[in-house]
């Protein structure tokens, strides 16, 4: 097996709670800002995706980080097209899109440096 049940288990179910957040109901259409709170949301959720994700490997290569920053950032921008077309007063909104890609790196970053100190100990 290459994952870890039960760390791939919790990125699972916060995979489902982002598509459950992204999915209700219609908020009013924002501003362009990245520093809004809303914005700060979505990197965080991201993150917490890629970071969750990456924990569940066993082992984790540069293949790995790009595979999970591709998917993480399609599922994102999937999300905004299905609140665009789905929902009524939801917007697809390229700065949420920015966000959840700039979550998403950032994750990687931290990933990469706490799992290289984690295995020099």
């Amino acid at each position: 097996m290459y994952y870890k049940r039960i760390p791939a288990l919790v990125a699972a179910i916060w995979l489902l709670a982002i598509t459950w957040l992204s999915t209700r109901g219609g908020v009013p259409l924002p501003g362009f800002s990245l520093l809004q709170t809303d914005k700060l949301a979505h990197a965080a959720a991201y993150a917490l995706l890629v970071f969750l994700c990456l924990s569940s490997l066993k082992s984790v290569s540069a293949r790995h980080y790009l595979l999970f920053f591709i998917l993480v950032f399609c599922y994102g921008a999937i999300l905004e097209w299905v609140q665009f077309r789905f929902f009524p007063n939801r917007f697809f909104e390229l700065d949420d899109m920015i966000a959840n890609g700039m979550g998403a790196a950032a994750s990687i970053l931290v990933f990469h440096v706490w799992n290289n100190r984690k295995n020099k100990l």
